[in-house]
């Protein structure tokens, strides 16, 4: 009975997300609408007000070439029934707020297991702080990836230098930080990239190689894989403040 109340009442579950002021919640139909949204998507883009949101897309509400990746990846979860669990994304919201989340998309099936739209969350991922259980055994290592991000850094080699298997050490990174070692670099490397291009007016080729790419394509691929735009676009978005 509460299963099943759980999930022919959609709001019970939107009430649930409500509470969780770090998580994006939603639910879209097939054609990529807004049914069900929570509290934190509200706040972000339309003011805290749901309404707003109800029945829009995201081309509504981002930056078209945002909006084109938000939907190519919703798309892609409708065509093949995969679901998307855990990918590190750099979030971009009206107004300039920016900040990584690890998001999970899946299929919502009608009675008759027909994908009928898709369920997703975004959760922000936050900095454990130095007293968190487990950190004083990595801090060293951790240390050693902030100074040397732009350098050819090797997951075998960073899992040594902290005293543990390779498993060991994506089970601790994993723990602290909900996201993979070598996420973890990426994210170090597109922190410094994204700041380059906000504050200074530096080449992205120099970027690239600033923060730990090969080049410049290197560096466009995966900035555009994280943040859903090419780099020259973000930058144009946000504005180069040098």
């Amino acid at each position: 009975m509460v299963t099943a109340r759980l999930f022919d009442d959609p709001a019970v579950v939107e009430a649930l997300f409500d509470a969780l002021p770090d998580v994006v919640f939603f639910l879209k139909d097939t054609a990529g609408r807004y049914v069900v949204v929570n509290r934190t998507l509200a706040d972000r883009c339309a003011g805290g007000d749901k309404t707003r949101l109800i029945g829009r897309r995201p081309e509504d509400l981002f930056p078209a070439v945002l909006a084109a990746s938000y939907t190519k990846q919703d798309e892609a979860v409708l065509r093949t029934g995969r679901h998307v669990e855990g990918a590190l994304e750099l979030h971009l919201y009206p107004g300039g707020v920016t900040g990584w989340c690890l998001t999970t998309k899946l299929p919502l099936r009608d009675r008759e297991g027909r994908i009928a739209g898709v369920a997703g969350i975004s959760r922000d991922l936050h900095v454990p702080e130095e007293k968190s259980a487990g950190y004083n055994e990595l801090v060293a290592v951790l240390d050693h990836m902030r100074s040397h991000f732009d350098e050819g850094l090797r997951i075998e080699e960073l899992a040594a230098m902290a005293g543990f298997s390779v498993y060991q050490f994506e089970q601790r990174v994993r723990r602290l930080f909900q996201m993979s070692p070598l996420q973890l670099l990426h994210k170090l490397r597109l922190d410094e990239a994204t700041r380059l291009l906000r504050e200074t007016n530096l080449s992205l080729g120099e970027i690239a190689l600033q923060t730990g790419w090969c080049d410049q394509s290197a560096f466009t691929r995966h900035f555009s894989r994280y943040a859903g735009i090419a780099p020259g676009r973000y930058r144009s978005m946000v504005g180069t403040k040098a």
